[in-house]
């Protein structure tokens, strides 16, 4: 540290002068003590950072390269030498930011490209394109709804959903998991007159699991509901043309809206809303996260632009991507540690508590592979499990070899859980 620097003190987790301490919930979060435990057990799932691109074998900064099952580079098209060039043309030509809102500077023929070639992609009018997939959410549900309507929320939607379903002005109302059943009786109890918008994943995230969205749509239909999928794990990979599980459902044309992260198959950060020309209008006219937020910077523009083209051009990324979602989960089965059922890139392996969960994470990532370890919140207490997710690129025999590694690992650690032999170090 320079000399004369000095580094303010950590806030003190006592209140003040008998007020209560605002920090608190930071401070003193149970969540965040079990994490720095997981730190120093030397188990958590960032104590070795990768140093080097997401690709089907990454190194990490331990020195040591591992099957990647832990990336949503679903394509592989995160160091496609197409896309890496056309990110570097775009920093040199536009530089490194935006450095304005899409309302003010922040516009360049890219963005307009991208918007253009997704809405084409998608079959919609519009496109409106936000820094992330969390504010792609953020920027169409906080703007639906008045007073008095209502957003009817799958329970286990992204927690990114249940945020942006909050900030809308709507009330907002949870139906079960994956549950049509559920969701007429949330519908049979409203105000015939209220607005109604209806919001699920098409491919939930920790689990794979995938919307029933034919009998979604009907219901919607039936009950003059909008409907609103987050595509963000369905995109580019599900679908003859990669539009997502809606398109897969054949029910495109029956949804108002979709919203898409660009991190998974379009190898980039950034994020989407699919729409009518008039809904996507609105967007821009008063949504937070397109209005007071820099523009997506021009590299990351042009890496989606060029992933969007590759999957466009060569189809035949999504059948083997498929297909290899189909190897693993075979494996996986036949090893004991069959997944969650779903389809697509992501697969989910039961292992317990959280710490069952990291103790697996462990003995995998020492073996070689590198998965991602999920426990409470983002699944239900006792509910977690090791997600791991596959690329096009993959090879058959690196997939067999990870599939074998995660199902020992698992089972080794629910032979401990039964025996009572795990250790602190172990967990």
């Amino acid at each position: 540290m320079p000399e004369g620097r000095t580094i303010r003190p950590v806030p003190s987790p006592q209140p003040p002068a008998g007020r209560r301490d605002p920090f608190d919930p930071q401070v003193g979060n149970s969540r965040a003590e079990a994490f720095r435990r997981y730190v120093r057990a030397g188990v958590a799932t960032h104590a070795v950072p990768a140093a080097g691109a997401p690709l089907p074998e990454t190194l990490f900064a331990d020195g040591r390269t591992r099957i990647n099952l832990g990336s949503n580079n679903y394509l592989g098209l995160a160091g496609n030498a197409e896309v890496v060039q056309a990110a570097v043309a775009a920093l040199h030509r536009y530089g490194t930011s935006s450095s304005g809102s899409r309302v003010l500077n922040g516009t360049t023929r890219l963005h307009l490209t991208l918007e253009e070639e997704l809405a084409d992609h998608a079959g919609t009018e519009a496109a409106v394109l936000t820094s992330s997939g969390i504010n792609a959410n953020l920027a169409m549900l906080s703007t639906t709804c008045a007073p008095g309507d209502v957003l009817l929320v799958d329970a286990h939607a992204h927690a990114s959903v249940h945020a942006a379903a909050a900030a809308s002005r709507g009330t907002v109302v949870r139906f079960r998991h994956n549950s049509v059943a559920s969701l007429v009786t949330r519908l049979e109890r409203l105000d015939p007159t209220a607005g109604v918008v209806v919001i699920v994943d098409g491919v939930y995230s920790m689990t794979g699991e995938t919307a029933p969205l034919a009998e979604i749509a009907e219901v919607c239909d039936r009950w003059s509901a909008r409907l609103v999928v987050d595509e963000a794990h369905g995109f580019g990979v599900l679908g003859k043309t990669g539009r997502g599980a809606a398109e897969a459902a054949g029910v495109s044309d029956r949804v108002d809206a979709v919203t898409i992260a660009f991190s998974k198959s379009l190898a980039s950060v950034g994020g989407a809303v699919l729409t009518s020309r008039a809904v996507a209008d609105g967007i821009r006219a008063s949504a937070l996260p397109y209005v007071f937020s820099a523009a997506n910077d021009p590299a990351a523009v042009a890496a989606a632009l060029a992933s969007l083209r590759v999957l466009r051009r060569e189809p035949e990324r999504m059948a083997r991507l498929r297909s290899h979602g189909e190897l693993l989960r075979r494996v996986l089965t036949e090893g004991g540690a069959a997944p969650v059922p779903g389809s697509g890139a992501v697969l989910a392996v039961p292992t317990g508590d959280d710490d069952a969960t990291l103790a697996a994470w462990g003995v995998a990532h020492r073996a070689g592979v590198y998965t991602n370890a999920v426990g409470y919140p983002a699944v239900s207490r006792g509910s977690g499990v090791l997600r791991l997710s596959v690329m096009a690129t993959h090879t058959e025999e690196q997939l067999r070899r990870a599939g074998e590694v995660v199902a020992a690992a698992v089972r080794s650690t629910r032979a401990e859980s039964r025996d009572g032999t795990r250790t602190e170090s172990a967990a």
